[in-house]
C-alpha cells in the first residue's frame, strides 16, 4: 500500500518540476531582464499540471524565484493546488562563456486532491537538489539554442489523512534520481520556449513527463561580473 502511494505522488512531484531561468536551463538569461516570468505545462502518466512562476537574478550569480500549479488528475474529479520556491546560481565555464553550470535547488507543497464526500485529505512535499548544464549552439542573436541536461536527488513525501469517524493517516515517502533533457529557443534575448522531458532513476512504475516552458525576460538589464571587472 505504501509503494502504491508513493508512486502516483512521485510522478505528480516530477510534472510539478517549475521553470527555472537562466541559459543553464535552456531559458533567457537575466542580462537581458533581471526579471522572468514563465508559464510550464507538463504531462505526466496520471497528472497533468498548468503553472507559473517568477524568479529575479543576475547574470552568471544567484537567482530566485516562486512557483504556482494547479494539477488533474485521470479519473479524479479533484485537482490539487501546488506552491514552491526555486534557487540557483550560474557559472560560466570555458573562455567563450557559452557553456555555464548551475547547482539548483526546489521546494514544493501539494494541497490536494481532496474528497470532502469521503472525508480524504492529501498533500505532498518535494524537494529536489541537482545540477544543471547547459550550453549554447550557433551564433545568431535573433534565435539562441541552447541544449540542457539535468541531473539531481528528488525526495517525495505524500500524506492522505481519513478525516471521519475511526479515520486514519498514511505516509509514505521515497528519493530517487531525476533527469532532465530539453533544448531551449531564446528569441531576441528575451523569449524563451523550451520543451523538455524529465526522467525519473530507481522509482520503480514510473515513467517520463513531457514539458513546455514559455518565458519572457524583462525589467533592467543585468550586468554580468565579467563586465563590472
Amino acid at each position: 500500500m505504501r509503494r502504491s502511494l508513493v508512486v502516483p505522488l512521485a510522478l505528480l512531484a516530477i510534472v510539478r518540476s517549475p521553470a527555472v531561468a537562466q541559459s543553464c536551463e535552456g531559458l533567457a538569461s537575466f542580462s537581458a531582464g533581471q526579471m522572468q516570468v514563465a508559464g510550464n505545462a507538463q504531462f505526466g502518466e496520471f497528472a497533468n499540471t498548468w503553472g507559473g512562476s517568477f524568479t529575479y537574478g543576475i547574470p552568471s550569480g544567484v537567482y530566485a524565484g516562486a512557483d504556482l500549479s494547479t494539477t488533474s488528475f485521470d479519473g479524479i474529479d479533484q485537482s490539487s493546488l501546488g506552491i514552491g520556491a526555486h534557487a540557483g546560481y550560474q557559472m560560466k565555464l570555458g573562455r567563450t562563456g557559452k557553456m555555464s553550470l548551475c547547482p539548483v535547488a526546489r521546494l514544493a507543497l501539494g494541497m490536494g486532491p481532496d474528497d470532502e464526500a469521503a472525508d480524504i485529505n492529501s498533500s505532498s512535499t518535494d524537494a529536489h537538489f541537482g545540477l544543471a548544464l547547459g550550453t549554447e549552439v550557433g551564433a545568431n542573436p535573433r534565435m539562441r539554442i541552447l541544449p540542457t541536461v539535468g541531473l539531481g536527488l528528488q525526495y517525495s513525501k505524500a500524506k492522505v489523512e481519513d478525516t471521519g469517524p475511526g479515520g486514519s493517516t498514511l505516509e509514505a515517502s521515497d528519493t530517487y534520481g531525476l533527469a532532465r533533457l530539453g533544448v531551449g529557443l531564446v528569441f531576441n534575448q528575451q523569449i524563451s520556449i523550451r520543451p523538455s522531458v524529465d526522467i525519473p532513476l530507481g522509482l520503480d512504475g514510473s515513467d517520463p513527463a513531457f514539458g513546455l516552458t514559455v518565458g519572457y525576460n524583462f525589467g533592467s538589464k543585468g550586468v554580468s561580473k565579467a563586465r563590472r571587472h
